[in-house]
């Protein structure tokens, strides 16, 4: 009898051993740090794990965003799709659609500005070059 609990304590954790290793790392770690516009790339915005995101341009402070990641944002709400809120201090929000970050550690960081659907492109080495 003690064997066989044994063996069916050892089997209920095997699932959940090998279960973790095969997950990744959530967006909101992998969006942790900072990410130069691909158009501009004296423009970056830096994000930190306390759900801040500073804005600079040549680096010069431009301004500071509280942002949190979900499943809705405004208006949009789908299960299967992420999205970041960027609230500045006047309460005012801004919505974008996670298309996709550091992917195979490509270094690219892919948003949809949701009011007019503007796909916006970061990278997080400077001088990454964009192959289409």
């Amino acid at each position: 009898m003690k064997k066989l609990f044994f063996v069916l304590l050892l089997l209920l954790q095997i699932p959940t051993t090998f279960g973790n290793n095969q997950s990744e790392d959530p967006s909101s770690k992998k969006i942790i740090g900072t990410w130069y516009t691909d158009t501009n790339r004296s423009t970056k915005w830096v994000f930190t794990p306390d759900g801040k995101v500073y804005n600079y341009n040549k680096d010069r402070f431009q301004v500071m965003y509280r942002y949190r990641i979900s499943n809705s944002c405004q208006n949009n709400s789908d299960d299967t799709t992420e999205f970041i809120t960027l609230m500045d201090r006047d309460a005012n929000e801004y919505c974008f659609r996670i298309n996709s970050i550091n992917v195979n550690k490509n270094g690219i960081l892919s948003l949809t500005k949701m009011d007019n659907m503007e796909q916006l492109l970061f990278v997080n080495d400077i001088n990454l070059k964009i192959t289409n």
